[in-house]
């Protein structure tokens, strides 16, 4: 079990268990007053609660969706929906399907806010580990193409897209994007401020504005958490 500040998570049989990329993505994605939010991948849904407490906060009741297509991982979002004290049971389901199915469904609804910890091997050495091989790996289960593609047949004309990745897969996967969206928002983050970045989170629109960037350092050069990250996870963890 995972202890966050309003509400706790179980983990344990999900294939991506709760960890520094999601809490990152939950943490740096703005949610403004979406109305609607589908977490591809979810896992154990850990992204989707941290954005519907962001939501709640604001006084908002949203229709929140995970899709993932490992079984173990929805059975255990599903339990953990029915303990998340923050909005009602209903506003939150988790849906055991693949993204490609998804998107293809005739009654197949539009979303404000997209959000997705994809996975991003492709092509490399496999782990032996069946979860780590589902939710790290996406070979012949989620292309970039195959989630560009279904990102743009459910996000509404007026919403957003939100995804963590390595810097080279984050350039791969921008180039597929170049005729669909515009970039909205990059964050650059550094594990500490003498380390080369190592994940991106981007977000897109269907909109041009101008791209805001942004650099982040989780620790300083002493090893200890820089205040920039202790201020963003401040809502959702007590980090002494």
């Amino acid at each position: 079990m995972f202890h966050f500040k309003q509400f706790d998570l179980a983990h344990e049989r999900s294939t991506l268990k709760i960890g520094t990329d999601a809490l990152l993505l939950a943490a740096l994605t703005s949610v403004d007053t979406a109305r609607s939010v589908l977490d591809i991948g979810c896992g154990c849904g850990v992204i989707a609660f941290c954005l519907a407490q962001k939501l709640a906060e604001n006084q908002i009741i949203p229709n929140i969706v995970g899709i993932d297509v490992d079984a173990d991982s929805i059975t255990e979002a599903r339990e953990n929906a029915t303990q998340f004290p923050l909005l009602p049971n209903n506003s939150i389901h988790f849906e055991q399907i693949c993204l490609q199915d998804f998107a293809n469904q005739d009654n197949a609804c539009r979303f404000d806010l997209i959000v997705s910890n994809p996975p991003y091997f492709h092509g490399d050495l496999k782990p032996q580990d069946k979860n780590k091989l589902q939710s790290k790996h996406g070979d012949g289960q989620l292309s970039f193409s195959e989630l560009v593609d279904g990102v743009d047949n459910l996000l509404s004309p007026d919403g957003r897209f939100a995804l963590i990745l390595p810097p080279t897969e984050m350039v791969e996967f921008h180039q597929l994007t170049i005729e669909k969206w515009h970039c909205l928002k990059t964050v650059y983050i550094r594990p500490t401020t003498r380390k080369p970045i190592f994940r991106v989170v981007r977000e897109y629109g269907h909109h041009h504005h101008s791209e805001e960037e942004q650099y982040l350092n989780i620790r300083d050069a002493e090893l200890q958490y820089t205040q920039e990250y202790l201020a963003l996870v401040k809502p959702y963890l007590t980090i002494c």
